[in-house]
């Protein structure tokens, strides 16, 4: 009898175990896909140029997942866009509204920045505070980030 204590201590653990990882696995799948749908959401918009319409989404998804640092990363870049909109690299178009140009490439660094708080090898934020300090004009620190973005990911 107390041979089997053991074995079935070690059998209700190993069940017990098994439940848990499966209910938490499935939360865990369902957040992700959300996510994931979420990100296609504003993913849509954004490769029609349409930066506006992408970063209100992407707000509304930071609200669900505030340390996800890949949607900083495309707020980011969706800022840094809006930016180029602004300037004379920018196709002339119809019913364009008039940007600050300065604001916008802060913000995007800040996009960057808080992409960098939650995962500090990201070469995307790291190469997206590299041009923003070099749109500011401080090239010195500019290339900081690019160097460490080439330190991470050389190609």
């Amino acid at each position: 009898m107390k041979q089997n204590i053991p074995r079935n201590t070690i059998k209700l653990f190993t069940v017990f175990l098994l439940t848990f990882t499966f209910f938490i696995g499935s939360a865990y799948a369902e957040n992700i896909d959300e996510r994931d749908k979420l990100f296609a959401e504003a993913s849509e918009p954004f490769l029609k140029g349409e930066y506006e319409k992408s970063i209100k989404i992407l707000d509304e998804i930071l609200e669900i997942y505030p340390e996800d640092y890949k949607i900083f990363e495309m707020k980011g870049v969706a800022l840094s866009n809006l930016r180029l909109e602004s300037t004379l690299a920018m196709q002339p178009q119809q019913n364009v509204v008039p940007r600050d140009p300065s604001n916008l490439n802060k913000s995007s660094m800040l996009e960057f920045y808080k992409a960098l708080e939650i995962n500090p090898n990201s070469t995307l934020a790291l190469n997206g505070l590299g041009l923003g300090f070099g749109n500011f004009g401080e090239y010195s620190e500019a290339e900081t980030y690019f160097k460490k973005s080439l330190e991470i990911d050389p190609s």
